[in-house]
């Protein structure tokens, strides 16, 4: 797993702007914490770029002990919060499971889970929310290792799961597979969240020994929930990105088109290579939902075609297009630019794909390169917020 982590944009726009009037403007606000948000929602997607922050300084103090899997295949994740990661062997078990399935897909809940969502479905436990009826305590569960999945529905894959030496070993939580043939990771999360902690604030050190306990606990809880400033030790030559703005639609009819425009700064110490390509993220090589017809490939939005020396900035322009979605559906696209093999960087796009928009003349339907139908202007929020919005996802059952 190659990653590194920097800022993630999120770009909202009040619903209520009706076509040719000015849009109300995201407030920018304040990167939550951690804290937070233990009894404001019921999904840990709300930590998911801490998450990937966590997971990708586990690769750099064990490279290769996680491995991606990706949709596609009779695989299916049920949200934004899965990170899909698992070990090497169980990546082949799962991926055997799946092709025995005879075309069943799927459904994978959770898979490798940080320190910070497990923190989260722990005090969610404790606090008798959002239907938890067991969760480890942090550091202790199995997801936190790579070596657990939760699916869902689980009754038909018991057998076929079994068969590839993913097994059932919680009682009353029949939904979670351990597959105890792979490394007990165990602990590397919390000792990667300390390491993260210590680096970004060396004011106020704690012990970096991978034990879950009252400081570490204390620190987390004040984490911000999108990601330090410093991230993994190992983030690759120096790459990093900082996003200086965004402007996308905030509602689509189904197959219209928009213009997303976004600034990016070259935050690393390296420059960018010329050839660096946005493309689509977790998991990588991904066909976006929204792929225009002026994309270079439907996972590759963008090419910068020149050097991007640091604290340079270049500007983007992405042609999108709107999947023609039955039911109205929030759809959540990731990017990461991609130097070489090295991909960095993490870019959030939320748009909701709405039939009523067009009924409705909605500023996002029509033209091409960003005109609106009904002869409005397309109604554009330029937002950068430190912190994803999501609609709350239950989780229930998670060991």
């Amino acid at each position: 797993m190659r990653v590194a982590t920097s800022l993630v944009a999120v770009v909202t726009l009040a619903a209520g702007a009706a076509c040719g009037e000015a849009p109300e403007l995201a407030a920018i606000e304040q990167a939550a914490t951690v804290g937070d948000h233990e009894t404001t929602t019921c999904t840990t997607a709300v930590v998911i770029e801490l998450s990937r922050q966590i997971a990708a300084e586990v690769d750099c103090m064990a490279p290769g002990q996680l491995v991606a899997f990706a949709e596609g295949g009779g695989v299916v994740f049920a949200g934004a919060a899965v990170l899909p990661y698992v070990s090497e062997g169980g990546r082949e078990d799962l991926l055997a499971a799946v092709a025995a399935g005879g075309g069943m897909s799927l459904q994978v809940t959770s898979a490798y889970r940080s320190v910070a969502q497990q923190y989260l479905l722990y005090r969610w436990f404790q606090l008798g929310r959002c239907g938890i009826t067991a969760a480890a305590v942090p550091g202790r569960s199995n997801h936190e290792s790579g070596r657990a999945v939760d699916v869902s529905p689980y009754a038909p894959w018991v057998s076929l799961l079994a068969d590839h030496a993913w097994d059932q070993t919680v009682p009353g939580d029949p939904v979670h597979f351990d597959h105890l043939q792979s490394p007990d990771l165990r602990g590397t999360d919390v000792l990667a969240f300390q390491r993260l902690w210590n680096r970004n604030h060396p004011e106020d050190p704690i012990a970096d020994d991978g034990q879950w306990g009252p400081e570490t606990e204390a620190r987390l809880v004040l984490s911000p929930d999108d990601g330090f400033p410093q991230g993994p030790a190992c983030a690759p030559g120096g790459l990093a990105l900082a996003i200086e703005s965004l402007a996308a639609p905030r509602v689509m009819a189904p197959g219209a088109r928009a213009t997303v425009s976004l600034v990016l700064r070259n935050s690393g110490s390296a420059p960018w290579p010329a050839g660096t390509a946005l493309v689509t993220a977790g998991p990588a090589g991904r066909a976006s939902a929204f792929a225009g017809d002026e994309w270079p490939a439907a996972d590759r939005a963008a090419v910068i075609d020149a050097a991007i020396a640091p604290g340079a900035t270049v500007a983007l322009a992405l042609d999108v297009v709107a999947p023609l979605a039955g039911a109205a559906a929030e759809l959540t696209e990731d990017f990461s630019l991609l130097a070489g093999d090295v991909r960095f960087g993490m870019i959030t796009l939320v748009i909701r794909v709405d039939p009523d928009a067009a009924a409705s003349g909605g500023c996002a339907a029509g033209g091409g390169g960003g005109g609106a139908g009904g002869g409005g202007a397309l109604a554009l929020a330029l937002a950068v917020i430190a912190r994803r919005r999501r609609r709350p996802i239950t989780t229930a059952g998670r060991a």
